[in-house]
């Protein structure tokens, strides 16, 4: 008899241990999730944060705006063929043309959570285009692209997204 009871003891153990072995392994997983989806959220607010910023200057008079996105700096293209779609808008140098010419990093400042200035790794940053409306080539808007990027963002030196979150924001403003 006793060494019947050692056995279930130790079938006892093994099944307390998968058990337990289980539940750690859902832990982890349920954790990474959350993790991602913080991160996510995190890139969105940078991103609307971004927009905001960029909206916000172009509503100022032209003198008044960061000089990136200054009437004179912001080029004209067609919807068939916009800037902000163009990698080396975002990877080249800002100002060295197109769309880039207007690639704004937002200002730490204009950066706040809950009255607590947060600075993410890769600040958000904006571009401006006109576009003319389709049906109606006379009138112009301007098209606002924003970008915000998660605190574990990293790309290549091509620019491309090795980790993190990327999220893209985008408005028109009829000035």
């Amino acid at each position: 008899m006793r060494g019947i009871s050692l056995i279930i003891v130790l079938i006892m153990l093994i099944i307390i241990g998968v058990t337990a072995a289980s539940a750690m392994r859902s832990a982890t997983s349920e954790q990474r999730a959350t993790n991602n989806m913080r991160m996510d959220a995190t890139a969105q607010q940078y991103a609307e944060a971004a927009l905001r910023y960029c909206e916000t200057q172009l509503q100022l008079p032209d003198a008044a705006r960061t000089n990136t996105l200054k009437a004179a700096v912001i080029p004209a293209t067609t919807f068939a063929a916009s800037g902000w779609e163009n990698p080396v808008t975002w990877t080249g140098t800002p100002g060295s043309g197109g769309a880039s010419a207007t690639r704004t990093p937002i200002p730490v400042q204009s950066i706040s959570t809950s009255g607590i200035t947060v600075v993410p790794t890769t600040l958000p940053e904006c571009v401006a285009e006109t576009q003319p409306i389709p049906t109606d080539l006379t009138h112009t808007v301007t098209v606002v692209t924003a970008r915000g990027f998660s605190p574990d963002y990293s790309r290549d030196s091509s620019g491309n997204t090795t980790g993190g979150s990327v999220v893209w924001l985008q408005s028109i403003l009829n000035l």
